[in-house]
């Protein structure tokens, strides 16, 4: 399994990726938490902000069609949430669903929810497309995230490749020697491969753990290519921060 099916655009040369890596986290910190600030029924600022982000995803050269695939699976999540809004807000019935009632504060709710999570759900997706993992955990380090939590992260995500690796040689020699006939029988074949695959990973992480106490491990994850916090990346950052601020500050007015 490739490492790169997220960051894809991450070798694309743009304005975006030619900025560090802190600046680009704290730029979609900045949008998340300018989304998350605005009140119910903002929608023009809401607008505001997502045309912010489809401008960072312009620049970074993402196309259309895949910015919206990205966007659209935890978009769908948020909309799952919150579909209860619609029915547990008082205010007056539009719609009558059985025995519940879609009332016009929930509709307004709602429709704030999705709005607010828009532009920071663009903002991440923009981000892991065009950041690679290493870079994001060095972003993490520099903003002092504890050491044992970023080199976890980084473990994970190696390793959560290698299991699906593992996890997909078992599957094919399952099915090369026809096991699994029947429901019960593919049952049996998936408890089979989870438990393969998990007394797998134990011994894995156990060769891994002491092959990097032989390299010299100490606590930390090395990186390979630093990119620092350069002025170009603080005078967009400042831009960034700015047109959020004058965005919120608009929907108080």
């Amino acid at each position: 399994m490739s490492f790169h099916h997220l960051d894809r655009w991450a070798d694309v040369p743009s304005p975006v990726t030619r900025l560090a890596p802190t600046a680009r986290l704290l730029g979609t910190v900045a949008v998340a938490l300018g989304s998350a600030l605005l009140p119910v029924g903002a929608w023009v600022q809401m607008a505001a902000l997502l045309l912010l982000v489809l401008a960072f995803a312009a620049a970074a050269r993402i196309p259309v069609s895949a910015f919206a695939a990205r966007l659209a699976g935890p978009l769908f999540f948020v909309l799952l949430a919150s579909c209860a809004v619609l029915v547990l807000a008082p205010g007056q019935p539009l719609w009558v669903v059985g025995p519940l009632h879609v009332t016009d504060t929930g509709l307004v709710r709602f429709a704030s929810v999705v709005g607010r999570a828009t532009p920071a759900l663009g903002a991440a997706v923009v981000l892991v497309s065009t950041l690679r993992f290493p870079e994001l955990l060095e972003a993490l380090r520099k903003l002092r995230l504890p050491s044992p939590v970023t080199a976890a992260l980084g473990l994970s995500y190696r390793l959560l490749y290698t299991l699906a690796d593992e996890i997909e040689r078992l599957r094919r020699a399952a099915r090369s020697r026809n096991a699994g006939h029947g429901a019960a029988g593919r049952r049996h074949r998936t408890m089979g491969i989870a438990a393969a695959a998990l007394t797998r990973s134990f011994a894995r992480s156990e060769r891994v753990h002491r092959a990097m106490l032989a390299r010299g491990y100490s606590g930390a994850l090395p990186t390979l290519r630093a990119q620092p916090l350069d002025a170009r990346s603080v005078v967009a950052l400042c831009g960034v921060g700015a047109v959020v601020l004058v965005v919120v500050s608009s929907a108080y007015l």
